[in-house]
């Protein structure tokens, strides 16, 4: 019987891995490619709303569609979803049939920012059903849709009785969704190393989980785990079954279930392996890897935390440490592989502020849930929430809190995990001594230590970097002793490129400042990420545009100004020179007086080196183009995004650049860059690189002349 039941344990994951094995090797096209044909087309879409998608704003309203019927000429197989935008108002639930015109999902593509891409890939984003009239509305709310509802009604009650700050913080911990959180708010806890808490996790789900023990402590054992696990169940439903949310679940399962350490390591392996085999594609999700290895880690290196601590800490402190410290370095390689950075005083803040924020989140939901009183515990848990991000904000404005290491090869991950299951207790490593394992650690340190000193010191070719901020003007310029010049900084209106493109892409070369941050003129586009770069990154000098003043560029510039702190901040004047090191200054080519408006009065900057030389134009026209004698350069960034209006005969001719980059965002409603303005570069012979193509482009100037890279690339 014994041997039967090892056959059967040993049976179930081998034909486990068989299918996942198979559902890797055949996942189908993504979202997106089975769209591919219909880009620009006019499509009727059938689907359900997703209530907590649906904003409403300036008389339009937005949503995610849960596809169940699309035509084109036909009917097209595709069972995906859909972001879509309707002028008037959509229903918080029910299903609906659309007519619009679909098109491809916004994708900013930069070394270190955020993959659009991928994320809509995870999430079965196929697109964008644009300019969509509303044809027929089904009113009968699904039974997922009672889940949604109630979560944001939930939500709604927590904003009001703890405010929007603290009620988004804790509906996105509690309920799931923290799209409404500030971008501040999330980069205080991301430089905390508590990001995970941002919506709902394992800490979440597992701390319930004690929780509802706790309270059926007089219901017998078995049964007591069936009720928390379909409670868990129910709260997982009215969470949305989002990725993160299943995850959790299983984890929380698997400690519930699970005897000793190793059966819940398979247990662990087993739940991973059968939640791949649902969703192949999670296996990229950030979130599934990171929740995932803070899981194997609280299972295998939580021994030898617990042993690695010194034993005179107080029982709760010195366990709530190694559990820390077991999670941290389980999932340290992948933080820095992704976001090119670590928090050192993430084991402090987690043994700090995750209790009391705990507390306040647990307290927020039990609040939200109680018709008589609840008002009360959110008042409670507002006032908790407020003193920990208090706190964070302390912990964040130490020296050396949050280390950026840059972007690291994929084999330091392999070195790494190398050395830590070494360094873990596994059986199977037991043939090796003591001192045998120590030896191999101490190699394995050497080496990571040599390849980031190298990382870190190894002099490169100067380059030039325009990252792709949409349509918009951003270039980025470091120097062979790593200096960094900043030319511009783009601006959307619906996501900060401070946020998402300029810091994370400047965490991938291993900065936290910036030596020059030089703004071309006030226009939005050009200036409208300034002042959130300038709070989240060291700018030793800020050189301002001279332009004339109107009330919104006023506004703008008191805006910069408020963030600059102590940076130097100076308005530019024509044939100023600022050195970045022996071989390379910026220079101040032309600035115009005073009283030239608008984009005219862009301040035309140039890169000068030994190597090669670059010409900045702002969205300098043609009437200013006119009346300039300028030299020939190697590189230009065509003004005004390639407009019909910039860029004349008579001003290339003076240029003659070899290479001309182009930033625009893709399928800009200005129709950027215009045909004749690439014709006339053609005439010239200058190459023409576009950011609407090819991503942020890298041009590097060394002894071989110059050399262009496109995202794709730099991968």
């Amino acid at each position: 019987m014994l041997q039967k039941t090892r056959y059967l344990r040993l049976f179930l994951p081998f034909m486990l891995l068989c299918v996942l094995f198979f559902r890797l090797l055949t996942v189908p096209p993504s979202a997106e490619q089975q769209l591919a044909a219909c880009f620009g087309r006019q499509l009727v879409v059938y689907g359900a709303v997703e209530p907590l998608s649906v904003r409403r704003q300036d008389g339009f309203s937005s949503a995610v569609l849960r596809c169940y019927k699309v035509y084109s000429d036909t009917e097209l197989a595709y069972s995906g979803r859909l972001r879509v935008s309707v002028k008037g108002e959509l229903p918080q639930a029910g299903c609906v049939v659309l007519k619009g015109t679909l098109e491809q999902l916004d994708s900013l593509r930069n070394p270190g920012g955020f993959d659009a891409a991928s994320y809509n890939r995870v999430q079965e984003l196929g697109g964008r059903l644009s300019k969509a009239k509303l044809l027929k509305t089904e009113p009968q709310v699904l039974w997922w849709q009672h889940f949604a509802l109630l979560n944001k009604k939930l939500s709604e009650r927590m904003e009001a009785a703890a405010g929007a700050e603290y009620g988004a913080l804790l509906s996105g911990m509690m309920l799931g969704g923290s799209g409404r959180l500030d971008e501040e708010t999330r980069e205080l806890f991301t430089d905390n190393g508590l990001a995970h808490l941002l919506s709902v996790s394992g800490t979440h789900i597992v701390l319930l989980t004690g929780l509802l023990l706790a309270l059926l402590q007089w219901v017998p054992l078995p049964w007591r785990k069936v009720i928390v696990i379909t409670l868990l169940t129910a709260y997982a439903l009215l969470c949305g079954l989002r990725p993160p949310v299943l995850r959790a679940l299983a984890m929380s399962s698997v400690l519930l279930l699970g005897g000793s350490g190793a059966e819940r390591g398979r247990l662990l392996c087993l739940v991973a392996a059968l939640l791949l085999c649902l969703q192949p594609l999670w296996l990229a999700d950030i979130g599934f890897q990171l929740s995932f290895g803070a899981a194997a880690g609280l299972l295998w290196l939580l021994p030898a935390c617990q042993r690695l601590l010194p034993q005179a800490l107080p029982a709760p402190i010195g366990e709530a440490a190694a559990v820390s410290l077991a999670a941290q370095l389980a999932v340290l390689p992948l933080e820095v592989y992704y976001f090119q950075q670590f928090s050192l005083i993430a084991l402090v803040s987690n043994i700090v502020l995750v209790p009391v924020l705990e507390i306040a989140a647990q307290l927020a939901l039990v609040g939200a849930l109680l018709p008589v009183c609840g008002e009360y515990l959110l008042q409670l848990a507002a006032w908790l929430t407020a003193q920990v991000l208090t706190q964070a904000r302390f912990f964040a404005d130490l020296p050396y809190s949050t280390v950026v290491i840059g972007k690291l090869p994929a084999y330091c991950l392999v070195l790494y995990y190398a050395a830590l299951f070494v360094w873990a207790d596994f059986p199977w490593l037991q043939f090796w001594s003591n001192r045998e394992r120590r030896c191999i650690l101490l190699l394995h340190a050497l080496l990571l230590a040599g390849m980031l000193a190298y990382q870190q010191y190894r002099t490169l070719p100067l380059a030039c970097y325009f990252l792709d901020v949409g349509q918009g003007d951003c270039a980025v310029i470091v120097t062979p002793s790593q200096r960094v010049a900043i030319i511009d900084t783009g601006g959307l209106k619906n996501i900060s490129t401070a946020t998402r493109v300029i810091t994370p892409f400047l965490r991938y070369l291993g900065k936290r400042e910036a030596d020059i941050l030089l703004l071309s003129h006030y226009d939005f586009d050009h200036v409208g990420a300034a002042a959130d770069l300038l709070r989240q990154l060291r700018v030793k000098k800020l050189l301002l545009p001279n332009e004339v003043l109107t009330e919104e560029s006023k506004r703008v510039q008191q805006e910069i100004l408020a963030q600059a702190g102590r940076t130097q901040a100076h308005v530019v004047q024509g044939g100023e020179r600022y050195a970045l090191d022996d071989n390379a200054e910026i220079v101040l080519v032309d600035v115009p007086q005073q009283d030239v408006p608008g984009n005219e009065a862009s301040t035309l900057a140039a890169l000068q080196s030994v190597q090669g030389s670059v010409l900045f134009t702002g969205d300098m026209g043609e009437e200013r183009e006119q009346r300039l004698q300028l030299q020939q350069y190697t590189v230009l960034k065509a003004g005004h995004h390639g407009s019909h209006y910039s860029s004349s005969m008579e001003f290339l001719e003076q240029v003659r650049p070899r290479l001309t980059v182009i930033s625009c965002g893709r399928g800009n409603r200005y129709g950027h860059p215009h045909q004749e303005t690439l014709e006339r570069l053609q005439a010239i012979g200058s190459a023409v690189v576009r950011t609407d193509e090819l991503g942020c482009i890298k041009v590097v100037f060394d002894a071989e002349g110059i050399k262009c890279y496109g995202y794709a690339d730099l991968q």
